[in-house]
């Protein structure tokens, strides 16, 4: 779920309507703001100052970005004309010109290749190659005279890099082309160019497009009647309704992470906007954040978990945290009954039965229709019979929704798996020797590493408290939970596993579940290793909360540093010498 915090202006605007957008500069939270014709600035996100910028007589016409390639920002000017500097550069006048026959759209930048140079007709390629070639660049049209590029973007697939157009005709109908490009040139290769219409049975129109090229490579389209679809350049799939938010004028869309999307509109009661945090798995809204003005056609971006967005007369900026609990409260009454249209696209050279990427027994069970959880539910336990640990490995990560029952049955084949011999928990250094593997032979380490790994995959999986704890109580033994917490301390203080804050986050969660589970158990049993385990337990609580205390108090003086501000010392605190001296 998605958490909003306070809104912050960035800057102010010049002009609404020569804004040009933001885009990521070199260093870490900080942004390049293109603020209009004339003018760029560069912009610290942590404390909203302004750290540098460059004016021009000539007109720029795209949003300036940074190429980490030639480590240098690019800019178009006068729609045919291509200027590089340097950081240093104080006269963007003197700057040699690239001058194109044709007009320029923008440039797209690339993590780790050169820059796209998109064209207004459509074609693309490579900024080397484009600045090379520039005087004979091709300049026939892709697009008809009517139509207009709305949305542009660039992907990877298997290493083949992808360009990617929304793009609105003169009736309001649009469509989506794609197009593989080739490699070095950045051209397209246009014998595999793909257009397809944007459309719908139903007497709706688009109010909202957005092309996602981070963690999931697709297209959402918002519709008028409140429905997002996406296509993910296979199939169209419907999401669900958004709410809060009134498809009676244009909608931004941007992309927050963590199955999340940014939405900003005019509300539903058309007196003020809306910034939503849309859920794109569940279909819903997961938090909103209510503004007093509405932008029409507003830019929308997301950088270093902050929202930056395009207001009436400045550059707003909304941070946010993004989380990966369920809570079943925000999923109340959110959900409509939706139709699901798929749009058909025929492809004839698929085979007639569908490639899942699962075993036999599990296809038979999808062509049944039945549930994700009742699938799991029926092929994870013939597998812990068989004690095949690989296949109950490769089978459950096909699963996002597995029965708590499933889970609590895979959590105590793994505990089993790694400790088959029952070893002392409060031995710290026979306790290590097993976490770390020590073997004989490379293949027994290779083995002992993967019963591992099942075991650390199933500590993530997400569960609900009020489902798991019954089957928790009756599944697990006393022994399996002191080993279990015992080993999750391990992974927090000793280990040097590498932990994102999910499941850092998760192993908290079943430290929390095992303790209201097994409170009795651990209250009444007058047993040593029990009072061992759960004293370590407190340890690493209080370790980790003296090191956020610790942390709180060195962050004003980093911030402080950071922002070129004196420190104050304190004098009486400071350390001082005493020397003897003969008189």
């Amino acid at each position: 779920m998605a958490k909003l915090h306070n809104y912050y202006v960035l800057c102010p605007l010049i002009d609404q309507k020569s804004f040009l957008g933001v885009a990521e500069d070199k260093i870490e939270e900080h942004v390049i703001v293109t603020l209009g014709r004339n003018v760029v600035n560069k912009y610290q996100l942590s404390d909203q100052k302004q750290i540098g910028g460059w004016t021009s007589k000539d007109h720029i016409t795209s949003t300036v970005i940074y190429d980490k390639e030639q480590e240098s920002y690019v800019g178009v000017f006068n729609n045919n004309t291509v200027k590089i500097w340097k950081e240093d550069s104080d006269n963007l006048d003197k700057i040699k010109k690239f001058k194109f026959p044709i007009n320029i759209l923008k440039v797209i930048p690339r993590s780790k290749q050169p820059p796209l140079i998109v064209f207004s007709n459509g074609n693309c390629a490579s900024l080397p190659y484009a600045l090379d070639n520039r005087k004979t660049y091709e300049s026939k049209s892709l697009l008809k005279d009517t139509d207009s590029i709305v949305e542009t973007a660039s992907y990877t697939i298997n290493k083949t890099d992808y360009i990617c157009y929304v793009v609105k005709n003169n009736k309001d109908a649009y469509e989506i082309l794609n197009c593989p490009l080739r490699d070095e040139l950045g051209d397209m290769d246009k014998s595999k160019l793909t257009r397809i219409k944007i459309t719908r049975p139903d007497d709706v129109y688009v109010v909202g497009k957005f092309i996602c090229t981070e963690e999931k490579n697709a297209v959402y389209i918002l519709w008028s009647d409140g429905k997002m679809t996406v296509y993910d350049f296979k199939d169209w799939k419907t999401i669900g309704n958004v709410p809060w938010v009134s498809t009676l004028s244009s909608v931004s869309l941007a992309w927050m992470g963590k199955d999340h999307l940014i939405v900003f509109g005019s509300n539903a009661e058309q007196d003020g906007a809306i910034i939503i945090a849309y859920n794109i798995v569940l279909g819903v809204g997961s938090c909103r954040y209510p503004m007093k003005m509405y932008s029409e056609n507003a830019k929308l971006y997301c950088f270093y978990g902050r929202i930056v967005l395009e207001a009436s007369n400045h550059i707003g900026m909304l941070p946010y945290v993004l989380q990966t609990k369920r809570n079943l409260s925000s999923l109340l009454g959110s959900h409509e009954i939706i139709q699901n249209e798929c749009m058909e696209i025929a492809n004839w050279d698929s085979p007639t039965e569908p490639q899942f990427p699962v075993n036999d027994d599990t296809k038979e069970l999808l062509k049944l229709g039945l549930t994700e959880r009742s699938i799991c539910n029926s092929v994870i336990p013939p597998l812990l019979e068989k004690s095949d640990f690989r296949a109950v490995y490769q089978t459950l990560k096909q699963f996002k929704d597995v029965p708590e029952t499933v889970l609590v049955a895979v959590l105590k084949y793994s505990i089993n798996l790694v400790n088959p011999s029952n070893i002392d928990v409060t031995d710290a250094e026979e306790f290590a020797k097993l976490c770390s593997g020590e073997h004989t032979t490379k293949k027994d380490h290779i083995v002992h590493k993967a019963k591992f790994e099942l075991l650390n995959f199933t500590l993530q999986i997400s569960f609900s408290d009020a489902l798991i704890i019954p089957p928790l109580r009756n599944g697990l033994r006393l022994d399996d939970t002191l080993f279990l917490m015992t080993y999750m301390a391990h992974i927090l203080i000793n280990s040097d596993k590498n932990m994102d804050t999910d499941y850092e986050s998760k192993l908290f969660d079943w430290f929390t579940l095992l303790m209201d589970a097994f409170y009795q158990q651990y209250l009444m049993t007058k047993d040593a290793k029990v009072t061992s385990v759960l004293q370590n337990t407190l340890n690493v609580v209080v370790d980790l909360i003296t090191q956020l205390h610790t942390v709180s108090k060195v962050l004003p003086v980093i911030h402080k540093l950071l922002s070129g501000k004196m420190i104050d010392n304190d004098e009486g605190s400071l350390s001082y010498a005493i020397e003897l001296m003969q008189i």
